[in-house]
Parts: C-alpha cells; structure tokens; sequence
C-alpha cells in the first residue's frame, strides 16, 4: 500500500532581515509599554492691560451721573440765573442814572436862560417846561435801567443753558474718553494674550512632537523594511511512498533488461520447451 506523500515548504526572510524585523518589534514592544507625557493645554491668562481696563470699567461705572445731575438741576431752579448775573449791571445802571441827571439839569438850564430872556423866568410855562424835562430823564432811567436788567437777566439765563449743556457735553466727553481708554487697552491687552496663547501653543505643539518623536522614526523604519524586496529561502522535506516486494523486483527486472539489450542481449520466441538465448 503507497504512503500519502507529505511536503513541508518553509519560506523565511533573509537572516539580516530577521534580525531587523526582531530589533523594530522589540523598540516598538518597549515604546508603546511607556506612556507618552502630554503637556495639559494651558490658556493665557489676563493681562495687566486688560486687567487695568476691567479696573476703569468698574472704576467710571456712573461717574459722570454727578454732573447730569449738576445740569438737570441748573435747568429746573427758577433762580439759577442770579448766580450768573453781572455783578456791575447796578453800576452801569448808577451811571447811567447819573448821566440822565446831569443831561437833565443841563437841560433845565438851558430852559432857564431861554426863560431869562424871554422875561418868563419862574412862570407857570416855565415850570411845566421843568417838569416835561424832569418826567422824560426819569423815563429815559427807567427804560436805560429796565434795558440793562433785561439784558442782563437774558444773559445770566443764556450763562444758565449753557452751563448745564457744558456738563451734559463734559460728562458725555468724560465717559466717551474713558472708554476709548478701555478700549485702548483692551486692544493692546488681547493682542498681548493672543501672543502669549500662541507661544503657549507652540511649547505644547513641541513637547507633543517630542514626545512622538520615537513613533516617528520606527513608522519610518518600518516603511523601509517594507520597501525592501524579499529575499527569502526555501526548505522542502519530501516524504516518498514505500514500493512492495513485486514492483521492486519489476523494477529491477526492467532495469536489468534494459541494461541487457544495450549488451546485445536478443530474445527468441517462446516455445514449448523453453527459453531460447543465441
């Protein structure tokens, strides 16, 4: 009975392939064991500008509600214009008084000469004329001095408006500056963390890139193992079947033959009585 026959191929790299192969294994075995230290990710913290800005921030909250009130309260006091008179309106107005006097009595004496030579002085006519001079000075004073009160009451008024629309406007100014100030700083405060956040971001970057620096060069390695042809070896075992007694002898007999007939071995017909050889 023949045996079943067995073959065994063994196909293996290039024993200097091998020994790579175990040294990648090995780096990479240790490698991934050690845990990679990632650096926590940090944010920049606030700046001195933009914590000086959030100080203004609180620090002009209502600052300018004292002087809007300062204003509305100009504009709702009846008498707030007396502050703001001109102190020299009386003087004026005394002077002016003084003036019309003296005008008048210059007058009265003219009107007393024309009496002289009219021969009337200290008549009736004369007396009325003295009269109609002294009524008009005092008209004239009186319409001087209301002229100059009124003006100056308007004044004082206008002094009044102008004083309360002054402190809107400076309280405005104020806060519109302030924040323009605020701003200021904010601006230049978050350029300064943006710089800072990057720098903060380039030493995470480095140190994460540091850190797989080792994965790196083993990938890169191992990509080059790949690329390199195979040069592998074969081992084959062959198992042949076992021949029984009968085909060995066949086996024999043939080859015998074979060997005969190159030795000028003939073979003659069979006959009954036997075997012939020449």
């Amino acid at each position: 009975m023949a045996e079943v026959q067995t073959i065994e191929q063994i196909t293996r790299q290039a024993p200097f392939m091998e020994d790579y192969i175990r040294k990648l294994l090995e780096s990479a075995y240790k490698r991934v064991g050690t845990p990679v230290d990632i650096p926590a990710q940090q944010v920049a913290g606030l700046t001195e500008d933009q914590l000086r800005a959030r100080e203004l921030i609180d620090e002009g909250i209502g600052t300018y509600q004292p002087l809007v009130d300062e204003a509305t309260a100009m504009l709702q006091d009846p008498e707030a214009y007396k502050a703001y008179m001109n102190p020299y309106t009386s003087d004026v107005i005394d002077e002016v008084g003084q003036d019309i006097a003296r005008q008048t009595q210059i007058q009265k004496g003219i009107l007393g000469g024309s009496a002289v030579g009219a021969g009337a002085f200290g008549g009736a006519r004369e007396g009325v004329a003295r009269g109609e001079i002294a009524g008009a000075g005092i008209r004239e004073f009186g319409r001087q001095a209301a002229g100059l009160r009124e003006s100056g009451y308007r004044t004082a008024q206008d002094l009044v408006g102008r004083r309360a629309q002054g402190l809107g406007s400076f309280a405005q100014l104020g806060q519109q500056m302030g924040q323009q100030d605020i701003a200021n700083l904010l601006g230049i405060g978050s350029l300064q963390q943006q710089q800072d956040q990057a720098v903060l971001d380039a030493q995470r970057a480095t140190a994460m890139q540091r850190g797989y620096e080792p994965y790196q060069r083993l990938g890169f390695f191992s990509d080059i193992l790949r690329g390199v042809p195979s040069s592998s070896s074969t081992i084959g075992i062959s198992t042949a079947p076992s021949q029984s007694p009968l085909s060995q002898f066949a086996g024999i007999a043939a080859t015998g033959l074979g060997l005969a007939g190159q030795l000028g071995y003939r073979p003659k017909m069979f006959g009954g009585q036997g075997l012939t050889i020449s």
